[in-house]
């Protein structure tokens, strides 16, 4: 598999957009290694390059599903409701 950032080197890495931690993978067990949450890269671009990274509610967007944290679910009706008027 070739590197997403640069295109060029074989990946090496795997970069979860929506980062991994101990709680993530507690609420979102059933998305957290989904291949979409997932960027192949080489070893120079995971060191040295922007990488893509997710926000909860950017994660849930793509998911289709509703945050499971406190303050995602507080964020949430703002968000669909600008989405919606525009």
């Amino acid at each position: 598999m070739i590197c997403e950032i640069c295109l060029k080197q074989q990946a090496s890495d795997k970069h979860h957009k929506y980062s991994q931690t101990k709680l993530n993978k507690k609420l979102y067990k059933d998305f957290i290694h989904h291949e979409d949450n997932i960027v192949y890269l080489c070893n120079g671009c995971h060191l040295h390059k922007s990488i893509p990274k997710w926000t909860e509610i950017e994660f849930c967007i793509h998911f289709d599903i509703i945050p499971r944290t406190k303050s995602g679910r507080q964020k949430w009706p703002n968000f669909t409701q600008n989405s919606k008027n525009q």
